[in-house]
Protein backbone atom coordinates (compact mmCIF):
# COMPACT_ATOMS: atom_id res chain seq x y z
CA UNK A 1 0.00 0.00 0.00
CA UNK A 2 0.86 3.13 -0.86
CA UNK A 3 0.20 6.79 0.17
CA UNK A 4 -1.75 8.49 -2.31
CA UNK A 5 -0.30 11.58 -3.99
CA UNK A 6 -3.62 13.85 -2.52
CA UNK A 7 -2.58 13.08 0.68
CA UNK A 8 0.62 15.04 0.68
CA UNK A 9 -0.03 18.65 0.97
CA UNK A 10 1.40 21.01 -2.05
CA UNK A 11 4.76 22.89 -2.11
CA UNK A 12 2.37 26.22 -1.91
CA UNK A 13 1.37 25.19 2.01
CA UNK A 14 4.90 23.28 2.88
CA UNK A 15 5.99 27.28 2.15
CA UNK A 16 4.09 28.65 4.96
CA UNK A 17 3.51 25.71 7.36
CA UNK A 18 4.10 21.95 8.49
CA UNK A 19 2.49 19.20 7.61
CA UNK A 20 2.04 15.99 9.90
CA UNK A 21 0.23 12.83 9.34
CA UNK A 22 0.15 9.43 9.81
CA UNK A 23 0.31 6.14 7.70
CA UNK A 24 0.49 2.07 8.97
CA UNK A 25 1.74 2.95 12.12
CA UNK A 26 4.11 5.75 11.37
CA UNK A 27 3.66 9.54 12.16
CA UNK A 28 5.87 12.09 10.17
CA UNK A 29 6.31 15.85 9.91
CA UNK A 30 6.81 17.33 6.51
CA UNK A 31 8.48 21.36 7.05
CA UNK A 32 10.64 23.97 4.61
CA UNK A 33 14.12 24.13 5.84
CA UNK A 34 16.03 27.14 4.61
CA UNK A 35 20.03 26.95 4.81
CA UNK A 36 21.65 30.19 2.96
CA UNK A 37 19.82 30.61 -0.23
CA UNK A 38 18.60 27.07 -0.74
CA UNK A 39 15.33 25.48 0.54
CA UNK A 40 14.38 21.75 1.40
CA UNK A 41 11.54 19.78 2.66
CA UNK A 42 12.55 17.98 5.99
CA UNK A 43 10.42 15.14 6.85
CA UNK A 44 10.67 13.45 10.59
CA UNK A 45 9.12 10.24 11.24
CA UNK A 46 8.47 8.46 14.26
CA UNK A 47 5.94 5.18 15.40
CA UNK A 48 2.68 6.17 17.15
CA UNK A 49 0.84 7.06 19.06
CA UNK A 50 2.43 10.51 20.36
CA UNK A 51 2.33 13.79 18.76
CA UNK A 52 5.89 15.79 17.65
CA UNK A 53 6.11 17.36 20.29
CA UNK A 54 5.57 14.25 22.73
CA UNK A 55 7.76 11.89 20.99
CA UNK A 56 11.21 11.99 22.61
CA UNK A 57 14.54 13.33 19.89
CA UNK A 58 16.09 9.54 19.99
CA UNK A 59 12.68 8.23 19.02
CA UNK A 60 12.73 10.61 15.66
CA UNK A 61 14.48 10.07 12.48
CA UNK A 62 14.64 12.99 9.57
CA UNK A 63 15.58 13.39 6.21
CA UNK A 64 16.53 16.20 4.11
CA UNK A 65 14.95 16.26 0.42
CA UNK A 66 14.25 18.65 -2.20
CA UNK A 67 12.17 21.97 -2.27
CA UNK A 68 10.45 20.79 -5.34
CA UNK A 69 7.61 18.37 -7.10
CA UNK A 70 10.29 16.11 -7.44
CA UNK A 71 11.03 15.83 -3.41
CA UNK A 72 7.41 15.68 -2.77
CA UNK A 73 7.31 12.38 -4.76
CA UNK A 74 10.43 11.27 -3.07
CA UNK A 75 8.89 11.94 -0.02
CA UNK A 76 5.95 10.30 -0.71
CA UNK A 77 7.82 6.67 -2.00
CA UNK A 78 10.01 7.06 1.41
CA UNK A 79 7.12 7.38 3.55
CA UNK A 80 5.11 4.69 1.41
CA UNK A 81 8.29 2.45 1.87
CA UNK A 82 8.35 3.05 6.07
CA UNK A 83 4.47 2.16 6.18
CA UNK A 84 5.41 -1.43 4.33
CA UNK A 85 8.64 -2.36 6.69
Amino acid sequence: MEIDKKDILPLSFLKKSPYTGSFQGIRYRIEKQEEGEGKSLLVYTWPEPYAFLHTPEEAKEKKSFPFSEEGLEEIRLYLSSLGNE
